[in-house]
């Protein structure tokens, strides 16, 4: 079963490089075929903080929950002003979340999770993980070949790759989980003026899947984003 799924998520990464290649290829012959001047090709770094979006009984977020990314978004016009495009990219993140939520192994050495609650003791358990993304973006801008300070809406999907997750409890044994959704989705909307644009994204799945509780309480971690996204031309 383990090879299977390794054979399917290389599949998924080879079609995604496959669409970038074509895409980037069709770009390339309608800017010589038109006279497209300027491409808005960016390098991005952003910064986000983490909001839990489903009530989880007896659950509480605790410190700062947030992530950091940095990636590469490829510009293909759509009209010649080059004031609407598509952006097409690839990515990492480096996400944090900390809450009241333990994990640890049990006797048969799968994990269990329960929420530790306490009047006396603030409990900061800490899941660590990272994610390779590929961006799909609708882009609207009112730049120019000469102006660059501009407004800007770029919204879109996001294709995530998640990597196994680093539990840290405030006590207790670390440990790596490995049983997570792989892929995950979201959509997202960055807009701004020149340098500094607010970033809004939303999770469509959960990152663990089908997990409960000691006493049965569904987690449901999926997040609402909201933070800072920095292009580079």
């Amino acid at each position: 079963m383990a090879i299977i799924l390794k054979t399917l998520i290389n599949i998924r990464l080879r079609h995604f490089l496959n669409l970038f290649i074509c895409l980037f290829s069709v770009q390339y012959i309608f800017s010589q075929e038109d006279g497209l001047g300027y491409k808005e090709d960016q390098f991005y770094l952003g910064v986000s903080y983490f909001m839990q979006v489903k009530d989880i009984d007896d659950f509480k977020q605790n410190g700062f929950s947030g992530n950091f990314q940095v990636g590469f978004i490829k510009d293909i016009s759509l009209d010649k002003n080059n004031q609407r495009a598509l952006g097409l990219g690839v990515g990492l993140e480096r996400n944090r979340f900390t809450s009241n939520i333990e994990a640890s192994l049990n006797s048969e050495n799968q994990v269990d999770y329960r929420l530790v609650v306490s009047r006396f003791l603030e409990s900061k358990n800490e899941l660590n993980y990272s994610s390779i993304v590929f961006p799909i973006e609708l882009r609207f801008r009112n730049s120019t070949p000469d102006r660059y300070d501009f407004w800007r809406i770029y919204t879109g999907f996001k294709f995530k790759r998640n990597y196994y997750i680093n539990s840290n409890p405030s006590y207790g044994r670390s440990l790596k989980i490995k049983d997570r959704r792989e892929w995950t989705h979201s959509i997202y909307l960055n807009s701004g003026f020149n340098t500094w644009n607010i970033s809004l994204e939303y999770d469509l799945n959960s990152l663990l899947e089908d997990k409960k509780t000691d006493i049965g309480n569904e987690i449901d971690i999926k997040f609402f984003k909201i933070g800072l996204v920095f292009y580079i031309l």
